[in-house]
């Protein structure tokens, strides 16, 4: 007889999702002692769970990594629901097709990264708003064009603007007309990092006109 997801599987994948955010993918011991269960018993579980496509062991510790089919079905992570058309109407799903882990996992979330929340309305032209968060990768420089977190002379702040190196010259540009670009030497600007994402709330935007 093929395993089936009985109530207290379904327990215990929801189990190890919570213990994965609280310090990672648990091991089948820690995942046992959490349940009140022996490991033996959890081994069967787990070996249950596995040939349904719900459970993954990596590492040398065999560390219990749920897979996507298992978190849809605990409804662990964000429903996602099909498109949204930017451009003609599609039907809205009604249900959901899958779930997406976490934000981190959306995002491409990478040891180092952090994030730091916007001040200022000079990155509006990108959708970046005032109270916005930007997700940042660390980095001592950045390709030219890229939006990026430095650190100017004379300012006891960080500022994110758009970045260009221009022989022994950085030029700063922003993305409103409002705020002029700025030109300093070279060696007085640090580059923290460069932005790979923003998270916002919905709310009334500026709209961008093109020539």
């Amino acid at each position: 007889m093929p395993p089936r997801l009985t109530p207290l599987r379904l327990n215990l994948l929801r189990l190890a999702a919570q213990l994965t955010r609280a310090g990672g993918p648990p091991s089948a011991a820690e995942l046992a002692r959490a349940a009140g269960l022996t490991e033996a018993t959890m081994s069967f579980h787990l070996r249950a769970l596995t040939e349904l496509g719900m459970v993954e062991r990596r590492g040398a510790r065999g560390r219990l990594h749920l897979s996507d089919q298992a978190r849809a079905a605990i409804q662990d992570g964000i429903p996602i629901y099909g498109q949204v058309a930017a451009g003609a109407p599609i039907l809205a799903e009604q249900a959901p097709d899958h779930v997406t882990p976490s934000l981190d996992q959306l995002l491409g979330v990478r040891e180092g990264d952090f994030l730091l929340q916007v001040r200022g309305d000079s990155m509006t032209g990108i959708g970046v708003m005032d109270g916005d968060y930007v997700l940042v990768r660390p980095a001592p420089q950045v390709l030219d064009g890229e939006v990026a977190v430095v650190l100017i002379p004379g300012e006891n702040a960080a500022t994110l603007k758009r970045v260009y190196v221009f022989g022994d010259e950085v030029v700063l540009v922003s993305e409103n007309p409002d705020h002029p670009r700025r030109t300093y030497p070279a060696a007085d600007v640090r580059v923290q990092g460069r932005m790979v994402a923003r998270l916002g709330l919905a709310g009334p935007r500026p709209l961008t006109r093109r020539a």
